[in-house]
């Protein structure tokens, strides 16, 4: 219990400090800025090194990454029919964005400082994150897509796939770290040192970053939705992820551990950008990265201590 708290207790005390900054000393128009450094720059290199350091048999666990993709549909599933039949919600491009909100969790600001902080720069995490991106983000785009066009074609599935993917930094660094792997590059003496310069900057700021872009406003969803949605995040969905795990027999330890951990996390702010992009349950998903990262610090706590 003590030493899951000592590792976690930093990570939201920056997030708390960056929530402070921004009500006393930080000007607003810095943190636009500050959010870019960390999103265009200092994640993809802690990303990409840590994906180039890794070898592919290790990155791509198919057991683990199919348990992974099976609690996403069990619980967009639960998110799906819940808001349907309980919450009477009757679009279906907004009941893909009650599901997307219900898996899609913080992989990068704080995925990456609490697994790294607790079992190292492993694959596990590396793997996930792309294809959380892909399967999740991506997904959920396409279905989106699909739903208001009543079809697609392979030109609206490649625009599709080029505004979510293509081009987030995130997704295309794993992606090149992954091709420095299996080609074995060997990198430029200063590339390596000013890659190695700016991974450090990746989890403090980034934390900081999260703190500060936390507003409340006031909340105009069902608070019996809401609080619905934070629990299928927080409980539902990581629960899901170990039972996948039994399910299919992935009995890998550090797997097992670093996904339930990523998919216990609050949801990811991409959420909303998806959310503004197609103007579809765009304050809810703003409300729910907010509280749902401050429950967090309870439910991320009860996950680490029953998992490690």
């Amino acid at each position: 219990m003590t030493a899951s708290l000592l590792a976690i207790i930093p990570l939201f005390t920056l997030i708390g400090l960056g929530y402070l900054a921004r009500r006393t000393i930080l000007d607003v128009k810095m943190l636009p800025a500050l959010n870019l450094f960390v999103y265009y720059f200092a994640v993809p290199a802690l990303l990409f090194n840590a994906a180039r350091r890794q070898t592919l048999d290790n990155l791509f666990n198919w057991p683990a990454l199919a348990a992974f993709v099976l609690g996403i549909i069990l619980t967009s599933l639960i998110a799906v029919l819940s808001s349907r039949y309980l919450f009477h919600c009757k679009s279906p491009p907004e009941l893909v964005m009650r599901g997307l909100n219900s898996v899609f969790a913080n992989f990068a600001y704080m995925g990456i400082p609490l697994t790294f902080s607790l079992l190292g720069a492993s694959a596990a995490t590396i793997s996930i994150i792309l294809a959380g991106n892909l399967f999740i983000i991506g997904g959920a785009q396409l279905w989106i897509e699909a739903l208001r066009q009543h079809s697609m074609s392979l030109k609206q599935i490649w625009t599709t796939l080029d505004r979510s993917l293509l081009r987030n930094p995130i997704f295309l660094s794993t992606v090149l770290g992954l091709l420095a792997s299996g080609f074995n590059l060997a990198l430029p003496k200063v590339v390596n040192t000013t890659l190695d310069m700016l991974a450090p900057a990746a989890i403090p700021v980034a934390l900081f970053c999260l703190g500060a872009s936390l507003q409340f406003r006031q909340i105009q969803t069902s608070l019996g939705e809401l609080s619905w949605l934070i629990t299928l995040k927080l409980l539902v969905h990581p629960a899901l992820t170990y039972f996948a795990f039994y399910l299919l027999g992935v009995t890998d330890p550090i797997w097992l551990v670093t996904t339930v951990l990523l998919t216990a996390l609050p949801t990811g702010a991409l959420v909303h950008v998806v959310a503004m992009r197609y103007n579809l349950f765009e304050q809810a998903s703003s409300q729910l990265v907010v509280f749902s990262t401050l429950i967090s610090l309870l439910s991320v706590t009860f996950w680490v201590n029953l998992m490690i």
